[in-house]
């Protein structure tokens, strides 16, 4: 199987259940002291911004939800005391979109994953194929975040089942 595939399921996995068991209120707070450090909430929607680009790799053409918030490449950062959307808004925009991205992902070709990204994806990757690598990576990097979070508020250690 593709491990740019494999990477994808997992993802879908482990934002599902990074996120699990924290309250809406927990989602939009900063940890004490650190008010550096962003708050599980943006997390969440800028990790479904990136998903936009492998929505968008697969051939979908998904309405970009909340980009003013949570908008990648440096043009968006987390706020206080605004009104995010709920959590469970931002789960459901990101789960409504795993099957059939699953599905046009399987369906590239070496020669679709080797073509030249859109802009302004081809600020970070010369192909389709990097592009897709650069959002995983950028994904994982993020659910560690949120995990670090989990463990700052008493939960428990995101699960990998």
């Amino acid at each position: 199987m593709n491990p740019l595939i494999t990477q994808y399921n997992l993802h879908h996995r482990l934002y599902n259940n990074v996120l699990d068991g924290f309250t809406e209120d927990e989602c939009n707070q900063r940890l004490d002291h650190y008010p550096e450090i962003n708050h599980v909430k943006y997390l969440a929607g800028h990790l479904l911004n990136s998903q936009y680009g492998i929505v968008m790799i697969a051939g979908l053409k998904p309405e970009t939800k909340w980009n003013e918030l949570f908008a990648v490449m440096g043009q968006s950062e987390a706020k206080d005391d605004i009104p995010y959307p709920h959590i469970d808004e931002i789960k459901a925009e990101w789960n409504k979109f795993y099957e059939p991205t699953l599905s046009g992902l399987k369906k590239l070709t070496t020669n679709d994953l080797n073509q030249k990204p859109p802009a302004p994806f081809d600020q970070v990757s010369e192909s389709v194929g990097q592009l897709w690598a650069f959002i995983s990576h950028h994904q994982a990097y993020h659910i560690g975040q949120i995990g670090i979070l989990r463990r700052a508020f008493g939960k428990e250690p995101m699960s990998y089942e």
